[in-house]
């Protein structure tokens, strides 16, 4: 799904500027290995590996000494091969906050880069450290950000992503202490609607309780969100709750839906990468850490709907260009999100047909029809039950 940024992230670093001396591998990036295969490959570099728990200032000295020791590297860090820094969320984030100054200043001619899932706290605050570091891959749209590049002092950035359990990162710090499971889904709420009224609010958390009583809990809770995050979710005008002009919101939900919506007017090369990434960001079903809320298994059930017509619509694209085996993934990805969808059966067992596996698509075939038989009492439909006799003759034809 990330093969295009990868290679522009690629790209990018061989641009970078020469006064960029620290570069992070965005915590937030699942294919990390792949830049640090990248880099291995120079045999100039110097590697070192972190090992151990809650790692002091000394421990870091002494564990990259040894590093630089082992691999033959001068310990005055002359020359101007890269170090590679990795497993570096070990450390205390003071310690090594510290230690990478340090080692940044020492390095003069040598660009460090830095794999964890912790940030270097420095690199956010710090005007003049901003400017010397990168984080990458950088794509807002796919919620990899450049901290470094992004001011604080004038907004708040909050990357939310509800598509799984529920992540929250306030400048790209996480949030995980919420002070109660009624924050934290009071939060998740606002931020999905993005503009919602106090009864609309009322109705969906508190529907039992008097307005006197409803507005009591809902300010005492909407603060509690305001102390976690540090500052207000939310500003209210025109009777509306929105969310806050101070915050610079990145919302794995929005981006997924857009990106569907632009697909459907957008190019078929244009489409195909937009679909990709949709899907790409739908790392699970929405909000699975919040369960028993009426509100939250609708929205569950309409992205879950969603990420299963852009499924079988990437595969539809991705099969008329000949990449069957693809499609056929993707056909087989849609068919869990609704079990009873013939069609994509239908698609499923065709292209197995056409690739000679047809033992693979007799049983989703079987699966099919246990599934309407169980849930619907019925049989698929006169098409499918053609095709798979026409399978059945031509397995028994090789067999």
């Amino acid at each position: 799904m990330y093969g295009s940024l990868h290679q522009e992230a690629l790209e990018y670093l061989d641009q970078l500027d020469p006064e960029v001396r620290l570069v992070v591998i965005n915590p937030n990036y699942g294919y990390q290995r792949l830049f640090f295969y990248q880099l291995i490959n120079d045999p100039d570099a110097v590697y070192v590996r972190f090992e151990g728990n809650s790692l002091s200032i000394s421990q870091l000295n002494e564990q990259f000494g040894s590093a630089l020791q082992s691999q033959g590297a001068h310990s005055d860090l002359k020359g101007n091969a890269n170090i590679i820094l990795d497993e570096c969320d070990r450390a205390q984030s003071q310690a090594f906050d510290k230690f990478l100054i340090d080692l940044v200043e020492r390095s003069k001619n040598r660009r460090i880069f830095v794999f964890s899932r912790v940030l270097p706290t420095f690199t956010l605050s710090d005007n003049e450290w901003r400017q010397k570091t990168r984080f990458i891959p950088y794509d807002e749209n796919m919620m990899f950000w450049d901290y470094a590049q992004h001011d604080s002092q004038k907004s708040t950035l909050l990357e939310v992503r509800a598509l799984g359990g529920g992540r929250v990162l306030l400048n790209g710090v996480p949030v995980n202490e919420w002070d109660g499971v009624l924050p934290r889904s009071l939060f998740f709420y606002l931020v999905d609607k993005g503009m919602t009224t106090r009864n609309e609010i009322f109705e969906t958390f508190w529907p039992n309780l008097s307005v006197r009583e409803a507005t009591n809990v809902f300010h005492v809770t909407k603060r509690k969100i305001s102390e976690v995050l540090g500052v207000d979710l939310t500003s209210y005008w025109s009777g509306f709750y929105h969310i806050s002009e101070k915050i610079q919101l990145s919302y794995d939900v929005v981006q997924f839906s857009e990106m569907i919506q632009e697909s459907g007017v957008a190019s078929l090369e244009d489409a195909t990468e937009l679909l990709r990434r949709a899907t790409g960001l739908y790392h699970d079903h929405f909000l699975t850490t919040l369960n028993g809320m009426n509100w939250v298994t609708r929205r569950r059930q309409e992205l879950h709907q969603s990420y299963g017509e852009s499924l079988v619509t990437l595969a539809k694209i991705l099969e008329k260009q000949g990449k069957k085996e693809e499609a056929l993934g993707l056909y087989l990805q849609a068919s869990t999100t609704n079990r009873r969808r013939e069609d994509v059966v239908l698609s499923a067992m065709q292209i197995y047909r056409d690739l000679g596996m047809f033992e693979d698509a007799l049983k989703v075939y079987e699966q099919l029809k246990e599934e309407l038989m169980a849930t619907l009492g019925v049989a698929p439909d006169k098409p499918l039950q053609e095709l798979a006799e026409a399978i059945r003759q031509d397995f028994s034809g090789v067999i």
